[in-house]
């Protein structure tokens, strides 16, 4: 009988039954930093990743999710997503806040297999280093959801000054960590401290 139980329990694990995140890649189509109101200091982020290869994984309804954009030596913003503005769309999730610090995102993986990754923010407090040497980005799923990852790769630049910065089509997809502080207000609850 305990021979049965325990070949069953093998039988789960090997067959998928526990997931476990990843890191995929989510290269910039579009990285756009511009800081909007330098005395309120008023920011503008649009992140925008389109590929073949990346899949949904993970339930941000249930868990939220976060974004961290970075340019590694210089600033770095970590914006929570809460799981009460995200519904599930066709082949994703989609999130919509239009008071919020992210006024809208979409993950979502359509049916010819296209994987597109979109967040808008506003009033984010992060600034361009002005010239950027590098960036990073990490979207990241809570709960034990994916990370998607954008990086410095082969594009240049187009705009990289000291108030914006706007790199299209690149292709690095290196991960940098995703969102913590000590607060607790950017740690993934699924993770025993």
């Amino acid at each position: 009988m305990n021979k049965r139980i325990g070949f069953g329990v093998i039988a789960v694990l090997v067959s998928g039954g526990i997931a476990v995140a990843a890191q995929q890649g989510a290269a910039a189509k579009k990285l756009f930093v511009k800081v909007v109101n330098m005395q309120g200091f008023s920011t503008r982020i649009v992140y925008r990743s389109t590929n073949t290869t990346a899949t949904v994984a993970g339930n941000p309804v249930a868990n939220g999710a976060s974004f961290h954009v970075g340019f590694p030596g210089g600033e770095m913003e970590c914006i929570s997503l809460l799981s009460s503005k995200w519904e599930v769309i066709r082949g994703g999730f989609r999130y919509r806040d239009p008071t919020g610090a992210v006024r809208v995102a979409t993950i979502k993986r359509s049916q010819t297999g296209t994987f597109r990754l979109k967040l808008v923010a506003t009033h984010a407090g992060i600034e361009p280093p002005g010239p950027a040497t590098a960036y990073f980005t990490n979207f990241k799923i809570n709960g034990g959801g994916d990370e998607y990852c954008g990086s410095t790769g082969s594009a240049t630049p187009t705009k990289n000054d000291a108030t914006t910065f706007l790199v299209k089509n690149d292709d690095g997809t290196a991960c940098q960590p995703a969102c913590s502080s000590p607060s607790g207000a950017f740690l993934d609850a699924s993770v025993a401290f």
